[in-house]
C-alpha cells in the first residue's frame, strides 16, 4: 500500500468539509443507494460513505456497518484521505502496518479494505469504502473502475451538482440489479422455496466457500427398477417419464420447505433445515415423504393415460449433524451437505421397496408423538460397524 506522498492541508480540508453542511445530517437515499450499488459491485458485506472531521469518521451512509461514527485516529479512512488514489488492503492481518490495529486484531476482524478519497474543491473531505472480514484476491480492473465511478458520483452528490444526471444513472443501475436478482430468483426457485431464494439474494456475503455445522433431516428418494426400465424403453420415453415424475415431486418438496441438493437421474437428495434453520425439519421431511408417495398415485394415472409405464418410489430419511455450505471453487460452487448422516440416508433408502418410507431412529425420535409406524427392521449396513434399527413410516398426525 502506498504511503502518503502529497501535501496535506488539514485546515483547508476541514474548512471545505464544514462548508458542505452535511455532518450529522439525516440519512439520504441518494447516498444509501450508492452504498448498495458498491456492495453489489464488489460483493462485500460492508460499504459506507465516511466524512472525517477533526476527531471522528462519521458515516453519511452505510450498508452492513450498523454504527454512525468511530474515532478517526488510526483508521483506514484517515490514511486514505492523505492519498492521491484508491487504497486497497487485501489482507490486513498480513500487513505489518495494519495487523496490530484493534479492529484488525480484534472485533470486527477486518481483513479486506478498499477506500477511495472523496474530493471537493481538491480537498479530501471523506471516503467511499468497502470492507470484508475475509481476505480478498486482486480486484478486477472493471470492478475497480466501477467503484471509482461510484466515488465520482458521491463527489457530485456531496455538492449537489448535476443531480438529475446522477439520479438517472443510479436508477438505471438499480433496474439492472433488480433484473439480475429477479433472474437469479427464478433460477433458484426451481430448487428452493421463494423464502430461501429471497434470503440468499438479500445476503450475498453468504455466497462464499465454506460451511457450518447444522442439524438437518436428509431425504433421499429413488425409483425402484428404473435401471431395468431404462434398458427396455427408448431414451425419449425415459425422459418423458422423468419429467412428469420430477415435476410432481419437486412441487411437493418446495411446498414443505425442502432444499433440493441433487437431482441425479431418478434420484432426489433433499435437505430440510438448511440454508434456513427449521426447528421442525424432521416433521417437515416426513410430511413431505408421505405426500410424495401420495402424489405417485395420480402421477401413475397420468403416465398410463399417455401410454407409459407405471413407476414406484422408495424414500429414506435420516436426521443428524452435518456440514452445509458452499463447496467447490471460487469459479464454480454448489450449496451442498456433507457428513455421515447423508451416507446413512442413502443406505436406508436402498432397503426400501416401491411405496415405502424408511427412517432412522434419529428422525423418529425428533418427531415423537403423532407418528404412525408400520414396522421396524434391524439391518446391517455397508460401511457401518454395527446393526441399526430402521422404521417404516405409515402416517403422521395432520396429514
Amino acid at each position: 500500500m502506498t504511503r502518503p506522498s502529497m501535501i496535506f492541508d488539514e485546515a483547508q480540508r476541514l474548512k471545505t468539509l464544514y462548508g458542505l453542511k452535511l455532518l450529522d445530517s439525516e440519512p439520504e437515499e441518494r447516498f444509501n443507494r450508492i452504498c448498495r450499488l458498491l456492495k453489489n459491485v464488489l460483493d462485500v458485506p460492508v460499504t459506507y460513505v465516511a466524512l472525517l472531521d477533526e476527531n471522528r469518521q462519521w458515516f453519511k451512509a452505510e450498508c452492513g456497518l450498523g454504527i454512525s461514527e468511530t474515532p478517526r485516529e488510526g483508521t483506514f479512512c484517515d490514511e486514505t484521505i492523505r492519498q492521491t488514489g484508491t487504497v486497497i488492503v487485501q489482507d490486513a492481518r498480513e500487513d505489518p502496518h495494519w495487523k496490530d490495529k484493534p479492529y484488525v486484531a480484534g472485533p470486527p476482524h477486518v481483513r479486506f479494505y478498499l477506500g477511495i478519497p472523496l474530493r471537493v474543491d481538491g480537498q479530501a473531505v471523506g471516503t467511499l469504502c468497502a470492507l470484508d472480514f475475509a481476505s480478498r484476491s486482486l480486484i478486477s480492473a472493471d470492478k475497480l473502475r466501477e467503484a471509482e465511478d461510484l466515488a465520482k458520483i458521491v463527489e457530485t452528490e456531496l455538492t449537489l451538482f448535476d443531480v438529475l444526471k446522477t439520479q438517472v444513472l443510479l436508477e438505471k443501475r438499480e433496474r439492472e440489479l433488480q433484473e439480475r436478482n429477479e433472474f437469479i430468483r427464478r433460477v433458484l426457485g426451481r430448487y428452493v422455496t421463494d423464502e430461501v431464494a429471497n434470503h440468499v439474494l438479500s445476503r450475498p456475503e453468504e455466497l462464499q466457500l465454506g460451511g457450518e455445522r447444522r442439524e438437518v433431516t436428509v431425504l433421499m428418494s429413488d425409483l425402484r427398477g428404473f435401471t431395468q426400465m431404462s434398458d427396455k424403453l427408448g431414451p425419449e420415453k425415459v425422459v418423458e417419464i422423468l419429467n412428469h415424475y420430477l415435476t410432481a415431486m419437486v412441487d411437493v418438496v418446495l411446498k414443505w420447505g425442502g432444499t433440493i441438493d441433487e437431482i441425479i437421474g431418478d434420484a432426489l437428495l433433499v435437505i430440510f433445515g438448511a440454508p434456513l434453520p427449521a426447528p421442525e425439519h424432521a416433521r417437515r421431511a416426513v410430511c413431505c415423504a408421505l405426500e410424495m408417495q401420495e402424489a405417485m398415485k395420480p402421477l401413475n394415472v397420468l403416465l398410463q393415460e399417455k401410454g407409459l409405464v407405471s413407476i414406484g418410489m422408495g424414500i429414506g430419511l435420516n436426521s443428524g449433524e452435518v456440514v452445509v455450505g458452499n463447496i467447490g471453487s471460487e469459479k464454480r460452487m454448489k450449496y451442498s451437505v456433507v457428513g455421515s448422516p447423508v451416507n446413512l440416508t442413502a443406505r436406508i433408502e436402498a432397503f426400501t421397496i416401491a411405496g415405502q418410507i424408511l427412517a432412522s431412529k434419529e428422525t423418529v425420535d425428533l418427531i415423537g408423538e403423532g407418528l404412525r409406524l408400520d414396522g421396524q427392521l434391524r439391518v446391517n449396513l455397508k460401511g457401518f460397524s454395527r446393526a441399526i434399527t430402521i422404521f417404516e413410516i405409515g402416517g403422521i398426525d395432520g396429514i
